[in-house]
């Protein structure tokens, strides 16, 4: 990576594994792991799903703006960003400058098996069947434009934290050079 894209930045939809691929990432690459929703969640102390309650969603992205702009300036690190997140202000740019980033993939159908009994999310919490996935679908509409803007996409459908670690840390490699 070069001095300026310090970080790797993970981002995809809610329930595409980046937290989890993440944590794995960041042993593999002996970075601090950074989730920004709990960086969120610890600065405001409160849940994401109390910050939309009490605040909006308006109000929690301007906070997701924040707090990238804070990490960016850290030490080098592996950042799983909140699905939305680069969809946002000019987010995306920021990402792409400071960071290699990421696109995690994976099928509709799947991000439905993973976020079906989610009640944390706010976006997702209370939908039924029907509702979630008409939500996953048109989400993944509206934001693959910003996702497809990724210096890396890997398919994340059926592997493992471990084994998409490994795969990611390969192509970490071959994109440094």
């Amino acid at each position: 990576m070069t001095d300026k894209k310090k970080h790797v930045i993970l981002m995809g939809m809610p329930g595409s594994g980046k937290s989890s691929l993440g944590f794995v990432l960041s042993k593999l690459m002996r970075l601090p792991f950074v989730d920004t929703d709990y960086y969120i969640i610890k600065k405001e102390q409160k849940s994401v799903s109390d910050i939309f309650a009490m605040h909006g969603e308006d109000y929690f992205r301007k906070l997701e703006k924040q707090i990238l702009l804070e990490i960016v300036e850290n030490e080098p690190s592996v950042i799983s960003t909140g699905g939305g997140m680069p969809c946002f202000f000019d987010n995306m740019d920021i990402m792409n400058e400071f960071a290699v980033t990421v696109y995690l993939e994976v099928a509709p159908e799947q991000l439905f098996e993973h976020l079906k009994n989610d009640k944390k999310r706010p976006l997702v919490k209370d939908r039924t069947t029907e509702e979630l996935m008409d939500y996953i679908n048109t989400s993944l509409m509206q934001r693959k434009s910003y996702y497809e803007k990724a210096d890396i996409r890997i398919r994340a459908d059926n592997n493992t934290p471990v084994q998409l670690a490994t795969d990611l840390y390969k192509k970490l490699i071959e994109h440094k050079s």
